[in-house]
């Protein structure tokens, strides 16, 4: 569920989108990843609450427009909603195993999430957007692609 959806509905507690730079011989690949681990988060994360949710938006490099960071950074926070934007660049070339290396950024998501949290003293607990993210991935090497 996007961030924009009336107020009277409950937004899930770890989203995805994505910000496409235009057409390029990798972005379809990183999309697709993207979509994919989306897809079977919300299988998984239904039936869990969190006074915090997660949006992460990945940055997918294009013909057009390219990431002006990279990494992982804070975005915007909608108060109304209690849910935090975290943004993931990433890079041109494609990872080894694309699959694994979206579930690795996803991790670093929640890490910088709870960064976030801790600093505003917001209850967050990564411990179970890890979770989520580990159940619902296929990827046994998350933790160690990058």
């Amino acid at each position: 569920m996007a961030l924009e959806e009336p107020e009277d509905k409950e937004v899930e507690i770890l989203t995805f989108g994505t910000l496409v730079g235009g057409s390029g011989t990798n972005s379809h690949r990183w999309k697709d990843a993207v979509w994919d681990l989306s897809w079977r988060i919300d299988g998984v994360a239904k039936t869990h609450t969190s006074p915090l949710k997660l949006n992460v938006v990945f940055h997918i490099p294009g013909n057009m427009l390219k990431p002006e960071f990279s990494g992982v950074r804070t975005g915007s926070y909608f108060k109304k909603l209690a849910a935090l934007m975290v943004q993931v660049a990433l890079p041109e070339e494609l990872a080894e195993d694309v699959p694994a290396y979206i579930e690795h950024v996803t991790h670093l998501a929640i890490d910088e999430a709870a960064r976030w949290a801790v600093k505003r003293r917001l209850e967050f607990d990564a411990a179970l957007f890890h979770d989520i993210v580990e159940r619902a991935g296929g990827s046994s090497s998350s933790n160690n692609a990058a």
